[in-house]
């Protein structure tokens, strides 16, 4: 038996590499996984560091809506967390 997720489940935002920090509003990527965790199609979001995912509060904050109404979990190498737990959502504000 084999662990984990197959390579059709698996998609991979790497649109935004190399975009400036000023230019958030042109983030085709993390728009486009907000709005497949709106649609409930994401279970979990990975990542290597969670504060790189989005460039700015406003952006940040509401991933974690989202997630946190759909069940999206969200990772990276420090731990797992539930945006709709109230403690994870604590430390994921901070």
């Amino acid at each position: 038996m084999e662990l984990g997720w197959s390579k059709d489940q698996i998609h991979t935002v790497d649109e935004d590499l190399g975009v400036s920090g000023s230019r958030s509003g042109n983030r085709y990527g993390f728009d486009q996984m907000v709005s497949m965790a709106a649609l409930a199609k994401v279970g979990i979001i990975l990542s290597l560091e969670v504060a790189r995912l989005a460039r700015g509060n406003r952006n940040w904050y509401h991933l974690l809506d989202v997630c946190g109404i759909t069940g999206t979990l969200i990772a990276d190498y420090e731990g797992l967390y539930d945006p709709a737990a109230y403690n994870d959502r604590l430390l994921l504000g901070l």
